[in-house]
Formats: structure tokens, sequence, C-alpha cells
């Protein structure tokens, strides 16, 4: 099987886990266009349609189904395979260069380096950060940490874990404007939103739901950002509620700071991806860096590892 038919099995799995084209597209980080081009590029290629879509309906065909339940174990073969091979490997030393989103690697990756680098001191560590983890591997790294599933010709894609998106306030912003009931009253509420770098775009359809209801509000927030450490400080200071990654937010939940809104709703699900050139797939240190870090990002917001 080439990386190219393992990228779109792990595509096709995210799309349906996500349950529509666009929620797809927000959870894999492109734009709807961008899946359905790629969903019909797959169902080409196989020859057979794999998903029966129109405006108000996103269901599986009968080969769509069978596609994504044979998927779901191949890629799960594969990821437990890579696991058990990296166990051989010989101690890692030389230079190890990783490139992960600014929160997720300022408040999770850089402290888990710190830990990583001193159980193996013959390894030079560089860790670089970007406003939304977006590298090429001309940038030399050996790694790159991304939330959402990429589109890198030619790389090996493995997947770490999940977290969700949670809606979260100060308790001061609490006690000065109290809790919404409803997802649909956040729109009378200070909402604090993302824009995408360079196309400015706000990032204000917030997924909230369970596993029979789901709503997608639009709020107008009063304050937006490209910067999602900026969204996370104003929600400290108590300028209004963030849409927030749980990895990014578990600690300050878990001490009070912040409080966690609809607490039995959860926002979109996002899959957190290591993505290497294939070149580089049999290092030893890039081996020992995922097998270290997956244990590490379950107890750190995520909701699994693999």
């Amino acid at each position: 099987m080439s990386y190219d038919e393992i990228g779109d099995l792990r595509f096709f799995i995210s799309l349906v886990d996500a349950g529509s084209l666009s929620a797809g597209a927000r959870s894999l980080g492109t734009s709807p266009a961008a899946v359905s081009r790629r969903l019909a590029r797959i169902e080409a290629r196989l020859g057979s349609t794999l998903v029966i879509r129109n405006t108000r309906h996103f269901g599986l065909s009968e080969t769509g189904r069978l596609y994504y339940e044979r998927g779901l174990g191949i890629v799960a073969n594969i990821d437990h395979l890579e696991e058990e091979i990296s166990f051989t490997t010989s101690a890692p030393r030389g230079t190890l260069s990783i490139g992960a989103p600014v929160e997720l690697g300022r408040r999770q990756i850089a402290p888990f380096i710190e830990a990583f680098s001193a159980k193996h001191p013959k390894l030079t560590i560089t860790l670089a950060l970007a406003s939304e983890g977006v590298y090429d591997f001309s940038d030399s790294l050996d790694v790159v940490l991304r939330l959402g599933l990429p589109d890198t010709p030619g790389a090996v894609v493995t997947r770490l874990a999940s977290t969700i998106r949670v809606l979260c306030a100060s308790p001061a912003y609490i006690a000065r404007r109290s809790l919404p009931t409803h997802p649909r009253e956040l729109t009378k509420h200070d909402c604090l939103c993302l824009r995408r770098n360079k196309t400015m775009a706000l990032l204000n359809k917030w997924v909230i739901g369970n596993e029979t209801e789901t709503d997608v509000v639009t709020v107008e927030p009063r304050l937006s950002t490209t910067n999602a450490e900026i969204i996370h400080d104003w929600a400290l200071s108590g300028q209004g509620i963030a849409y927030k990654l749980l990895c990014d937010v578990y600690q300050d939940l878990e001490e009070g700071k912040l409080v966690r809104i609809f607490p039995d709703l959860q926002g979109e699900k996002i899959d957190l991806y290591a993505v290497l050139p294939s070149r580089q797939h049999t290092r030893a240190s890039i081996r020992a860096f995922l097998n270290d870090l997956r244990p590490y990002i379950r107890t750190a917001g995520f909701l699994d590892g693999t």
C-alpha cells in the first residue's frame, strides 16, 4: 500500500468521524472545497461513490462503510507495527528538530522536551514554533507536530492522539455576566475568536453538542486575533468566552483559573499528527521521541494516544 493510499485512508476516517464535509474541513485545518476535491479524487481512484452527500445529508454508501471499517483496522495495524519496531532501536544521538504550533509547543511540547533531553543526553534538540504549526521540510525539520490531518505529499503521517474544543471563561467573567444556559445564548455574550493568518478569515462558527444533538453557533466577537495564546490570555483576564482546545487549557481548568461552560457538551474533535519526511522515518531519535510523547500527552489534555 502506497503512502497516498494510507494518507487517503486517514483522511477518509477523519472525515467520517467529523460527520460532514464542513466539520471535516475544520478538523483537518483546510477548506470544504479542498476536502470535497480530495474525496472526489479518492472516489475516482476507487471507481466507487463512498459518501452520499447533499445540502442536508452526509452518509456512507455501502462501499464507503466498508472502506471506513476496514480502513480503521489497517491504520491501527500500521501504527502498532511501527511502535513495535521502534523498541528494537539503539540509543538516539545526533540532532533532532521539532516543529509545532505555538501554544501547543510552549505549553506541552517544550516541557516534554526538557524531560526527553535529560533522558537522552547525546541528543541535541531544536524546537521551532509557528502560529498554526504549518511547515514544510525545507525548514530542516525532522518531525512536525500538527493539529488536523496534513496534506504533505511524500511524508509519513502518524496519528498520536485526539483532543476536543471546549468553551471556557474566567470566574471573573462569569460573575459579571453569568453562565449561558443554552449554546444559542453565546450570541449574547462577549466572545473571543481566532482569525486565520494572511486571510484574516474569522473562525466564529462554534460547534458544541453531544451524541444526540449538535449546535453550530455563529458568534460575533468582541475581540479577535490571529494568535491562540492571546485568546487564552484574554480568557484568563476576564475578557470573554473562548473556544479553546482542551490540551491548551486543561491545567487552568484544573486550577480553577478557567471554568468550562457546558461541561456535558463538547466541541470539535481535533487529531494531533506527527508528520515525518519518509527518508527520516527509521531514525532512532524520531522513534524514541514519538514513543515517549504518546504516553506523555495522555496526561496533558488529550483524550487518547495510539
